[in-house]
């Protein structure tokens, strides 16, 4: 909790405070200026360490109650501090002023209550303009990092629209679907319906959050079909999942980015197939892939896997975690359950 920064309210507001509060006793100076101002001036001397009294406890007690269910006890505290601090020294200050023999008249106990309830109203002033300018400032912040979340979540969708429509992805798709046609027409056609499927889910999911496994493993097994088929003998797959774990939840198209992210950076040759794995372990997915890693990338857009992390934290979920073992590449990701789906949804 930093010290807010007062140096020009502290300048300007100490003065103006004591000329404010001294008007109570302008019939005491016998509305004499000279008189006046000398009080003035004594007065700057006095709030002066007082002022920094008043900050230092309102900035321990932030730093002691600063979460917002503290708020309540954060205010409480505060006020007791203030009505020691002003009880204290607005005694002192009297005692002495008393003692000294500069006060105009003798002092009385009434003389003693009403300096002590000015000195309460000056710095419960002075407090309060403290927390409207603290306030403000949790505000912005609060502002700033309820745009920084927006932007962030448009940036993920806006990336995640572009990896769905990639020109490549369906350039080759195209060039094989070809390919097929005129070497076997009812592997062409197959290939053709898990085309559809893929680009089906794509439209469907285009703005849920989240979706079952089971559902976003019945697209990337159309997915990896098209792989498969454009690859042959150069890519391989397999799929180990736990029953209990289908209804979980993630986000939509985390495992074609990961497949994607996998095909980008690995050579993929019949010499050298790619081989990736997705299988379920202690309530997790996981998704593995043999390092064979490319000298130069198939192309120059930003990586995939930090678009997901970037849609999971957007989410409010655990990131996935990266392991690599310099053999084997593998992401696991945190599965949802189903009970707090609207929970998560209702964050974003």
């Amino acid at each position: 909790m930093e010290r807010p920064n007062d140096k020009w309210f502290r300048r300007l507001g100490i003065p103006a405070l004591i000329m404010l509060v001294n008007l109570f006793y302008l019939r005491d100076y016998q509305y004499n200026p000279v008189t006046y101002f000398s009080w003035v001036a004594v007065g700057v001397v006095y709030l002066t360490p007082v002022w920094a009294l008043v900050v230092q406890w309102l900035m321990f007690v932030r730093r002691r109650y600063h979460r917002i269910r503290q708020t309540h006890r954060r205010i409480v505290v505060t006020f007791i501090g203030y009505v020691l601090i002003t009880l204290v020294s607005q005694l002192l200050f009297t005692t002495a002023i008393d003692h000294s023999g500069l006060a105009a008249k003798p002092l009385t106990i009434r003389s003693y209550v009403v300096n002590v309830l000015v000195g309460f109203f000056a710095t419960v002033l002075v407090g309060a303009i403290y927390e409207i300018i603290y306030y403000l400032r949790l505000y912005r912040l609060a502002v700033a990092e309820s745009q920084a979340v927006q932007q962030a979540s448009l940036q993920s969708q806006l990336d995640s629209l572009r990896s769905q429509v990639n020109p490549h992805f369906l350039f080759n798709s195209l060039n094989a679907l070809s390919a097929l046609i005129s070497e076997d027409r009812n592997r062409a056609n197959d290939f053709l319906d898990e085309l559809a499927t893929v680009y089906r889910y794509l439209l469907q999911t285009e703005k849920q959050q989240l979706v079952p496994l089971k559902t976003e493993l019945t697209f990337i097994r159309s997915f990896l079909y098209l792989f498969k088929t454009r690859y042959g003998a150069a890519f391989e797959y397999q799929i180990d999942v736990d029953d209990t774990l289908l209804d979980r939840l993630l986000p939509p198209l985390t495992l074609q980015t990961l497949v994607e992210n996998a095909s980008r950076h690995n050579v993929i040759e019949a010499a050298k197939p790619l081989c990736i794995r997705i299988y379920t372990q202690d309530n997790a997915l996981l998704v593995s892939n043999t390092l064979q890693r490319r000298t130069r990338l198939l192309d120059t857009q930003p990586g995939g896997l930090d678009r997901l992390i970037s849609r999971y934290l957007v989410l409010h979920l655990p990131p996935p975690q990266i392991i690599d073992d310099g053999s084997l590449f593998s992401v696991r990701l945190p599965l949802v359950a189903k009970s707090v789906d609207s929970a998560v949804l209702l964050k974003v």
